[in-house]
């Protein structure tokens, strides 16, 4: 009867973990009607501050639900805080964090790898002994 109990609660315990895991895959939802809300129009001829801000919203949206899975989990997280300090919570502002991060790491790396020159020796040589005129 323990073992049965034991087996039952480590199934529930991997099923939970499993769970979790998926759910951190899922871009998180964002109530960005009230950012938008707080929206201003940039010129006098735009017509609704609010819609275009909903429509770039929804847009950022569309592309994190996309990509969210391919950024750091650590970058996931510190990018949603950061957006919603405020009480303004904004995909294109997440979005752009973590794009942000992503690059910062791919140059980072570019940065580290060894830079591929010539030996100075030969360098020398081509410069210290030009060819003779023919």
């Amino acid at each position: 009867m323990i073992r049965v109990a034991l087996r039952f609660s480590a199934v529930i315990l991997a099923l939970s973990m499993g769970a979790g895991a998926a759910l951190a895959e899922v871009a998180p939802k964002l109530d960005v009607k009230a950012t938008c809300q707080r929206a201003e129009p940039l010129s006098g001829a735009e017509k609704s501050a609010y819609q275009s801000c909903l429509t770039d919203e929804m847009e950022a949206q569309k592309e994190l639900a996309k990509t969210w899975s391919g950024f750091k989990p650590a970058a996931r997280a510190t990018c949603l805080q950061e957006t919603k300090i405020g009480g303004a919570p904004s995909y294109v502002e997440l979005i752009t964090c973590l794009q942000l991060d992503k690059q910062a790491a791919e140059a980072s790396r570019e940065n580290h790898k060894q830079l591929d020159l010539p030996s100075s020796r030969s360098a020398l040589t081509s410069v210290q002994s030009p060819k003779a005129p023919k």
